[in-house]
């Protein structure tokens, strides 16, 4: 189980009531269930969400049950009469789609970037993250358009042993001309304040903001199995900074191995003609792909050209 749910189901077991992520975070520090040096700003907001994409992917499966706006409580307590009936009445809960991000999201200023990287290059994490734990960076809105903040992107490539999920890209996805109707690679998301959890905080929550995003897309539904196990699926490979026009944004390129019982079928209007690749084969027209995809699968085949593969 999520660390965040772990905590969230305990505290619930213990006040026997229902309670929103702040006072069930409050009341995790005062039983000491949760370290006091990861305390957070935005802490509250990431339990919120976990407990939230729990509800909405696992439905009846899930724990939890929101008893009212805000509200979250335990289903082994819906049968519990000695408790008030207005904690055992669950509200609906909204089909689960990704909403595209607005507010701030997490970026390097250009200066910083400019003296560890070149454009269209691959990054090495850790020079990234030298430069993120030297507090050089913000949270700043995308929709700045004055800002030198360079936006990092997760950018989630789905694979399946050799093969690696490939879809084209619909007008839910990106307005941008040089992104429509393009075939991709890639599940992106922006990455925002209350990604960065008590329990990813080395990577400003790059890797599971990414990984949640493509599980959404896709409708992966969650399964019984440990938060750590799971992060084993996912790596973060390298940064890549692309550039073009008056767009500059910097790639998190991150593989992430589904699990072997998956198979896309879902069309959607952000995602067509999904299907899988053998990695070991061309692509027919590089062209074809978006700019993103295009440059990471330009990596992709030097690597393989180096590794003789």
């Amino acid at each position: 189980m999520d660390s965040y749910l772990w905590i969230a189901r305990e505290i619930l077991l213990r006040e026997r009531r229902p309670l929103g992520p702040r006072a069930i975070l409050e009341a995790a520090y005062r039983y000491g269930l949760v370290p006091s040096h990861l305390h957070g700003k935005t802490q509250h907001k990431t339990l919120q969400a976990r407990i939230s994409e729990d509800i909405i992917a696992r439905r009846e499966r899930s724990a939890f049950f929101r008893s009212k706006p805000g509200k979250f409580f335990l289903r082994e307590f819906l049968a519990d009469t000695s408790l008030p009936e207005e904690y055992r009445r669950p509200v609906a809960t909204r089909r689960r789609i990704r909403e595209l991000i607005r507010g701030p999201a997490l970026a390097i200023d250009v200066n910083h970037l400019e003296q560890i990287a070149r454009v269209n290059c691959p990054i090495e994490p850790g020079k990234i993250f030298n430069i993120l734990d030297k507090n050089h960076y913000i949270y700043d809105d995308p929709k700045n358009k004055d800002t030198r903040s360079v936006f990092i992107w997760s950018f989630v490539s789905v694979r399946r042993d050799w093969e690696m999920l490939m879809y084209r890209v619909g007008r839910y996805r990106d307005s941008r001309d040089s992104f429509q109707r393009k075939q991709s690679i890639g599940f992106t998301t922006l990455v925002r304040p209350e990604d960065r959890s008590l329990f990813n905080y080395c990577d400003f929550g790059i890797v599971d903001s990414g990984v949640r995003a493509a599980k959404i897309d896709l409708d992966i539904p969650e399964i019984d199995q440990s938060t750590e196990e799971e992060r084993k699926r996912a790596s973060l490979l390298y940064f890549i900074w692309i550039s073009q026009s008056n767009a500059s944004d910097l790639l998190a390129v991150i593989k992430f191995e589904c699990p072997d019982w998956f198979e896309p079928v879902k069309r959607r209007l952000a995602l067509n003609d999904l299907r899988w690749h053998d990695t070991r084969l061309p692509v027919n027209n590089i062209d074809d792909f978006d700019p993103w995809s295009k440059s990471v699968l330009i990596e992709n085949a030097k690597k393989a050209v180096v590794d003789g593969t």
